[in-house]
């Protein structure tokens, strides 16, 4: 079973190992390494915002295996937007971790923030978290230009992300 807690400021330097692993910028829309300085600075504003919410899971034996980060854009006159990251500790892929991490801090999150939709933005070819999302429960809506896939342009145009959404 896994554990959760959020995180705290001693754990800005495993957030940043993660973020930084070559699989993880890989998959991400903005694939460039990330300087200590840059992800220091983001790490600290995240832990204060109100908006955000990161959470960091363990396995029985208390080792840290990845980090689920939700974060909340209120939406004059329409329902907020709640946009959730995951990254799973690469010593810990391949164990289907990935969908648990998801389906539990999808409660947690309902929980902080009530009814609520989640927005999951994925490269179309980040098969492993269109598994993930899919087992979690969330379902494919259609296809979004909101963190369009640059690296991927043809002739100067973006290719647009999938947008998996659960709402609870």
């Amino acid at each position: 079973m896994l554990t959760y807690r959020t995180a705290q400021p001693a754990d800005a330097r495993l957030y940043f190992d993660w973020a930084n692993d070559p699989d993880t910028r890989q998959q991400s829309f903005n694939s460039a390494p990330i300087s200590l300085e840059t992800h220091t600075a983001w790490f600290t504003r995240k832990l204060v915002d109100p908006n955000a919410l990161l959470l960091i899971f363990s396995n029985e034996v208390g080792q840290p295996v990845g980090q689920v980060r939700f974060e909340r854009t209120p939406i004059a006159d329409m329902p907020d937007e709640i946009i959730i990251g995951i990254s799973v500790d690469s010593r810990q892929r391949g164990k289907g971790l990935a969908s648990q991490l998801i389906q539990q801090a999808c409660a947690i999150c309902q929980k902080r923030w009530d009814a609520v939709t989640i927005h999951a933005y994925i490269k179309s070819e980040n098969q492993a978290s269109v598994r993930a999302f899919q087992r979690a429960g969330f379902k494919l809506s259609g296809e979004s230009g909101k963190f369009g896939d640059s690296g991927q342009a043809t002739l100067g145009q973006q290719r647009p992300c999938l947008l998996y959404v659960k709402t609870l």
